[in-house]
């Protein structure tokens, strides 16, 4: 008979994770993900996934539009269109950028909402179906209301997706000038070269000075380049959810 400490552990595991999914993938995948994001992420980012027919996420916060954070600028209104109409996918953070685990239910749905109705205003029809949380920000309450909102949900906890895949709490590796350099993105590229396997790469300005927090357009590009080179599918994250859940490629 289980103890009553193994019981809570027991039950904390299955509220952790209760969208593990196998996946179902045969050739590796990889997604390109912007958080908040600056205008750089369009300008820059999206051309080079553009120039190799290949195509990213971008989560919106959308109080972020038209505004420098932190001294970065960020999106503005026709950036979601552009975006859009080249087949990228718009994905959701919190709508003020707050962090989840200071929301309760009711104002973690508000943000959700706030967002899908700022979203709609500048594309009739388009729901978000992938949330990001910003700051990499997590609770167990949070997780469990926003998998049944969305179809995934991309944390910062690092790693490759392997085998098998929480929705609630997608595994995802920075893509950051100051943390990762060339060579790096090679080897971790190489680690994902097996099937059933998803890397998600994560950044947020793509600039020839990025902040601490972005890449040089350089070093997305070389992520990019390797991955075609090495015959990896690129996906947007909704794409890839629905490949390794249903099989192809």
């Amino acid at each position: 008979m289980l103890k009553g400490r193994e019981v809570l552990h027991r039950v904390v595991r299955n509220l952790q994770f209760p969208k593990t999914v196998r996946m179902r993938n045969q050739r590796p995948i990889i997604s390109f993900t912007f958080d908040d994001f600056p205008h750089s992420a369009v300008v820059n980012g999206a051309s080079i996934l553009d120039r190799y027919r290949k195509r990213g996420t971008f989560f919106v916060a959308g109080s972020y539009c038209g505004r420098v954070v932190d001294g970065v600028v960020q999106y503005c209104a026709e950036d979601l269109p552009r975006l859009f109409s080249a087949g990228h996918e718009i994905g959701c953070h919190t709508f003020y950028h707050r962090r989840v685990s200071t929301l309760t239910t009711g104002m973690l749905v508000e943000e959700a909402d706030l967002n899908a109705a700022f979203v709609a205003h500048h594309l009739p029809n388009v729901v978000m179906r992938t949330f990001a949380y910003p700051y990499g920000d997590v609770s167990v309450g949070a997780t469990l209301k926003l998998e049944r909102i969305f179809a995934g949900c991309r944390s910062t906890q690092y790693g490759i997706n392997k085998g098998a895949a929480d929705l609630g709490r997608l595994r995802a590796a920075r893509l950051y000038s100051g943390v990762i350099n060339f060579d790096d993105i090679v080897r971790l590229i190489q680690k994902a070269l097996a099937p059933n396997s998803w890397l998600i790469f994560y950044t947020h300005d793509v600039d020839d000075v990025p902040s601490k927090f972005g890449c040089t357009p350089a070093l997305l590009e070389h992520a990019v380049e390797t991955a075609v080179s090495l015959g990896v599918e690129i996906l947007p994250v909704s794409d890839a959810i629905g490949v390794i859940c249903h099989g192809s490629i």
